[in-house]
């Protein structure tokens, strides 16, 4: 009967995203911390009775949209739907179950109409702080890393868990924070169970497993028909990165096969003993498959169905698929460079669809005690330049490949006795191509106060040493790096791939540059007009539109 009616289906599948999307909003007006509420390192999700994604916010964390349903399908296995009564809410962090590492918490709520359960609401989310080691680079297991949270009930019956709750504010550093965000992540949940049942009683719907199939059919049909439009084949790829100074090699192959895609990292890197660089396989297979999604069937509204077509193998105690305990908290810093190797094995089967390599994210994590013994830790996300791909230039200043947003300085600033004195596209930092590649940014920040306490900054600048050459031609965006500089400018400690680094003290700035995106075909290629702005905006300075781009600066100013 849905199936028959395409225009109810559509009213009905769009209200379903509404559900989640105002439970994103939800969060984002009464999340605690910086790191929910403004960079929206979130993700709100509608899932069927069996754990199967049926709906989820547009701008929610992609990773997140991905590992969700393995979350909740772990907790019903521990916690199965006849089992659970109202008012029960549960909850894991649980890397090799959830999001990959501590700082991700999945709360889920199930929706009970006629006494049993019929979906579940859910909310992955990265909360400020889940104790352990903020020196993460030198954590070796996850034990190093923070507070565990097995597979637990947060709420039984509508009462909460004090000692569950008792115990997490006890182990985080900014306790009344993590907790309210919790809180945050229950009340979104409850009002998209109360969204939902509103939608159900306007129809009728007792259940919803005949609507959940036909959307997640639906989805999957698509998929299938947008992965036969490739050329069957086998397509390879390989990338590289060094977070710890010695380069690692990241090899990939996809096969194309009629309607299906299977994506094999055989030959992956062997998990790492230090540094937190591992990725869970729930990890990497949701980095995996999220590009091809972006790439294939960008018009339809993502679930369950439209990763069905998709296999994704890492090897066994791989850097890409690792075994508990080894510590995974700074596991973006391999899985980010998933996408872009799967872009670029794919490049010559779908060369209109794929983007050149992104300058990668970073989030310096600052800490401290204040004079009062007050203790802040917040995250101060930035984004790199976007690789450029046929259409379009890369964005500049983009958290890709997440869909976190940059930190308000205003707002950090509001947090942490911190200064920011520069935040700044950098000139000729954008790989050239016929498509240029976005900018990278440099950001500069201090101490506010002379008052000798220690102020801790994580600067983990990721992608030194290492140029991702661009597609079709395009060159790389410009490179990496993470200092001190005393007041004259003078670098007095190179962080190189890493470093905790302390100040005590303002004449000590801190200065951490991202890539720019690389570009996307010939640079000579570069529309005049389009290079001529480039050099009127300072994007491209004279010089290099002469050398990178082969036009002469005089022409190029005459362009417009």
């Amino acid at each position: 009967m849905i199936e028959a009616d395409p225009v109810s289906l559509e009213i009905m599948w769009a209200r379903l995203v509404t559900v989640v999307e105002e439970m994103w909003h939800t969060i984002v007006r009464t999340a605690f911390s910086l790191i929910v509420s403004e960079a929206q390192d979130f993700a709100t999700d509608l899932l069927d009775p069996d754990g199967e994604s049926l709906a989820h916010s547009p701008r929610a964390m992609p990773v997140f949209n991905l590992t969700v349903p393995i979350a909740v399908k772990a907790l019903l296995k521990k916690y199965p739907a006849e089992t659970l009564k109202p008012g029960d809410v549960l909850i894991t962090n649980d890397p090799w179950l959830c999001a990959g590492h501590l700082f991700d918490i999945a709360v889920v709520t199930p929706v009970f109409r006629d006494g049993r359960v019929v979906a579940l609401t859910a909310t992955v989310g990265h909360v400020g702080d889940i104790g352990g080691t903020k020196d993460s680079l030198r954590a070796r297991e996850i034990y190093d890393e923070g507070f565990q949270i097995p597979p637990m009930k947060l709420y039984r019956a509508g009462e909460p868990n004090e000692d569950l709750l008792t115990l997490l504010h006890t182990n985080v550093r900014k306790a009344d924070e993590v907790l309210g965000d919790l809180h945050s992540f229950v009340a979104a949940n409850q009002l998209g169970a109360d969204r939902l049942l509103a939608f159900m009683n306007d129809y009728g719907m007792h259940d919803l497993r005949a609507l959940a199939a036909v959307v997640q059919d639906r989805s999957e049909g698509a998929m299938r028909d947008a992965i036969r439009a490739l050329p069957d084949g086998v397509y390879e790829s390989e990338v590289f990165n060094n977070p710890l100074g010695t380069k690692l090699r990241y090899p990939v192959k996809i096969t194309v096969a009629d309607d299906t895609i299977e994506v094999d990292f055989a030959g992956a890197p062997p998990q790492q003993p230090q540094g937190g660089l591992n990725c869970t396989y729930t990890y990497t297979a949701a980095h995996a498959v999220y590009p091809l999604k972006c790439i294939l069937s960008p018009q339809i509204r993502s679930n369950a169905g439209c990763y069905r077509p998709f296999t994704v193998l890492a090897p066994q105690g791989s850097i890409l698929n690792c075994d508990k305990p080894v510590a995974v908290n700074l596991r973006t810093r391999t899985g980010w460079y998933i996408a872009p190797n799967i872009f670029r094995a794919l490049a010559d089967a779908a060369p209109n669809q794929v983007q050149a390599a992104t300058g990668l994210p970073h989030a310096v994590n600052i800490y401290g005690r204040d004079t009062a013994g007050n203790v802040y830790a917040d995250h101060f996300f930035m984004g790199g330049g976007q690789g450029a791909c046929a259409r379009t230039d890369g964005k500049s200043a983009l958290l890709y490949p997440t869909s976190a947003s940059n930190t308000s300085i205003e707002l950090m600033e509001t947090r942490a006795p911190v200064l920011v004195m520069e935040k700044n596209f950098v000139t000729d930092t954008g790989g050239p191509g016929r498509q240029r590649g976005g900018l990278g940014v440099r950001t500069v920040l201090r101490k506010l106060h002379d008052d000798g306490l220690p102020t801790l900054f994580s600067i983990y600048p990721e992608g030194v040493g290492i140029a991702n050459d661009g597609l079709f031609g395009g060159l790389h965006g410009g490179g990496v790096y993470g200092v001190v500089r005393d007041l004259d400018g003078s670098i007095v400690q190179d962080v190189g791939t890493g470093e905790l680094v302390s100040l005590d003290r303002t004449d000590r700035l801190v200065e951490v540059q991202l890539a720019g995106g690389s570009g996307y075909g010939d640079p000579g290629g570069r529309a005049p007009a389009a290079l001529a702005d480039d050099v009127a905006d300072g994007y491209v300075s004279p010089e290099a539109a002469r050398t990178a781009y082969r036009q002469s600066a005089a022409a190029t100013l005459a362009a417009d």
